[in-house]
């Protein structure tokens, strides 16, 4: 078996069952395939995190952040701003496809800029 081929079932996400577009591919993949990319990302999180290439501002795809506590510290900071008489505007943005849209050379340029890069 190829671990790189993968079996791309829809999964259906919202709305009409008729539209194409309310459906998600998902691969599956051989269990092999997935344990050595659970290993990569375990990897490549440490060198992330050693190096302190993330934000404290970043909250997803983390262990131990989303978007609840993304929710919950923002929420603190507007509460300190306002109560210290401080105005306040927001503007709320759907990234909902974008990473569809970001070339994957760009991408792999990206990781290679933080010492990530090489053939696995």
């Amino acid at each position: 078996m190829d671990w790189k081929t993968g079996h791309v079932t829809p999964i259906h996400k919202k709305g009409s069952r008729a539209e194409v577009g309310n459906y998600r591919p998902v691969s599956l993949t051989s269990l092999v395939c997935k344990v050595l990319e659970k290993l990569v990302r375990r990897a490549i999180l440490d060198h992330i995190f050693d190096n302190d290439f993330v934000s404290d501002c970043q909250h997803g795809f983390l262990p131990g952040r989303s978007c609840k506590t993304q929710l919950l510290e923002i929420l603190d900071k507007w509460t300190e701003i306002l109560d210290s008489g401080g105005a306040l505007d927001v503007v709320y943005l759907d990234w909902a496809k974008a990473f569809d849209s970001v070339p994957h050379s760009r991408l792999l340029t990206k990781l290679q800029s933080y010492g990530i890069g090489g053939g696995l």
